[in-house]
């Protein structure tokens, strides 16, 4: 009688399966790639092998590469590996097999190439932007960026803002904090990413354009697409209550988009320029962005004690107006440049628009831009009373003088992003002077026959023959021969470009 078969599944003797429980307990990083984690605290050896940050209590955002504000890896290292070299074999060891009794070496099979540390850094970036919580509406994805995907080659713009541009932003005790802190925020705001992306590849196109136009051109146009980006998920999110989380992400991103705003020129000549271009309801943007960037303010508070910010914005809070106009003598003004701005010994800021400009200028006198300084360049922006900035809106030819002079300083400066708007904007506004007033000697002819004051908010000034100047036959202004002569000024320093005093005293 046959065996019955006996099924190894029925009976024989019991198979023990390997018990595993999954473990929910490992590090941030870890699970954002999907790899298991060893749970050595406080920093796990896959961790460690990578140069990244770990994080257990979820403290810190998902992804963390910057420690104290420098990458902790190789960004330019194509294969690199935490693993052990592999080893080579021995010579006296190689494998051999026999073929028609020779003995030939057997291939020696080649070692599994290592993963690039660099791809997989930037895929832990790309996962970190993607897993980026909503603002405020759980339903809404605006903010992420699924259509596109952070590369290698983003790496290396990271790496470039980290050790190049970030210095040319701000003074040069805010730029170590603008790397540390933008930096890490990076990897958790999409809309700061675009914009650190979009900056750094202005100031790429900046450096290059010289050198190859169509490698600039390239850069420029990668630039505005980021900037464009950044600009329709920064202002989702600020149309929403902002979360405690997003307020130092916020305020960075109103910093550099500052400075892009300055930084991008549509012109490339001065004919092409505002004010001698038609007007459009972008003139001045970014000048009115100022004013965008002092809300901001208000909303990220980078004043508050748990700010990354912190330590910078209270010395930028220590700045008082009130102590410059209190120390400020305009009495070496000459006669003629009184006349003109209307100085008088009881101007204040209060009644004379003019005034708190012309303080600033003043105190700019012998300075040259530079990361020290220009702060003191950019307060002139910051600072200049919302009335000013309507005079210069309807061109008031007084305030554009200030604003031309305010424009030469930054052009012999070293920020490169002031450089070329205040050259092309800057030669329009004395071609434009000059044309339709003659320059500030018509100015002060003008304002000296007028016999009277002009305060803030009376009517702007006629934009066509002016009293005191003469007319040629093409309809330019000229000179007139019997005017008095007055002493050297703005005019003088207009005239001569290498000369970048202050055109006041």
């Amino acid at each position: 009688m046959p065996a019955v078969p006996v099924s190894r599944f029925q009976d024989g003797p019991e198979r023990k399966r390997k018990p595993h429980a999954k473990s929910r307990k490992g590090c941030g990083n870890c699970k954002l790639r999907r790899v298991k984690c060893d749970e050595t605290k406080p920093r796990c050896k896959r961790c460690a092998a990578y140069g990244v940050s770990c994080d257990y209590d979820g403290s810190r955002p998902s992804l963390d590469l910057a420690a104290q504000g420098s990458f902790q890896v190789d960004l330019f290292h194509q294969e690199s590996s935490p693993s052990a070299p592999t080893s080579k074999p021995k010579p006296n060891h190689t494998p051999t097999c026999h073929t028609d009794n020779a003995m030939i070496p057997a291939p020696i099979p080649a070692p599994e190439k290592p993963p690039s540390v660099r791809k997989t850094v930037a895929s832990m970036v790309n996962a970190s932007l993607q897993a980026a919580p909503p603002a405020s509406d759980s339903t809404s994805n605006v903010h992420q960026v699924h259509y596109w995907t952070f590369t290698e080659e983003h790496l290396d713009i990271l790496k470039r803002f980290q050790e190049r541009t970030v210095s040319t932003i701000g003074n040069s005790q805010t730029a170590p904090t603008y790397r540390d802190c933008i930096s890490h925020l990076t990897f958790s705001h999409p809309f700061l990413m675009h914009m650190v992306l979009s900056l750094t590849l202005m100031h790429d196109a900046h450096l290059s354009t010289p050198h190859s136009e169509d490698l600039g051109a390239k850069y420029h146009h990668a630039s505005l697409q980021h900037w464009n980006t950044a600009t329709k998920l920064f202002k989702h999110v600020l149309s929403n209550p902002i979360p405690p989380s997003y307020r130092d992400a916020v305020w960075a991103t109103g910093a550099l988009l500052g400075a892009a705003s300055f930084a991008y020129v549509e012109a490339s000549k001065p004919e092409q320029a505002w004010p001698l271009k038609p007007s459009e309801p972008t003139d001045l943007d970014w000048l009115k962005l100022s004013e965008g960037k002092k809300a901001i303010w208000q909303v990220a508070d980078p004043t508050r004690p748990d700010s990354i910010f912190h330590g910078i914005a209270l010395k930028m809070t220590a700045i008082k107006v009130s102590d410059w106009v209190a120390e400020s003598d305009l009495s070496f003004l000459p006669h003629h440049l009184k006349q003109l701005f209307g100085i008088t010994p009881q101007s204040t800021p209060q009644n004379n628009v003019y005034c708190l400009p012309i303080i600033m200028l003043s105190r700019l006198h012998g300075l040259t831009p530079n990361s020290d300084n220009v702060v003191e360049f950019l307060l002139f922006m910051a600072l200049i009373p919302p009335d000013f900035k309507n005079m210069l809106e309807i061109k008031d030819p007084r305030a554009l003088l200030l604003l031309l002079w305010w424009f030469r300083k930054l052009e012999h400066g070293d920020p490169w992003w002031l450089i070329k708007r205040a050259k092309l904007e800057g030669r329009a506004v004395e071609m434009w002077l000059e044309t339709y007033y003659g320059g500030e000697a018509g100015l002060t002819r003008m304002y000296a026959s007028l016999g009277q004051m002009h305060h803030l908010g009376q009517q702007a000034l006629p934009k066509r023959s002016p009293v005191g100047a003469s007319q040629d036959a093409s309809g330019r202004q000229g000179r007139d021969e019997g005017a008095a002569t007055f002493p050297p000024s703005v005019e003088s320093w207009i005239k001569d470009r290498s000369n970048a005093g202050c055109p006041v005293q």
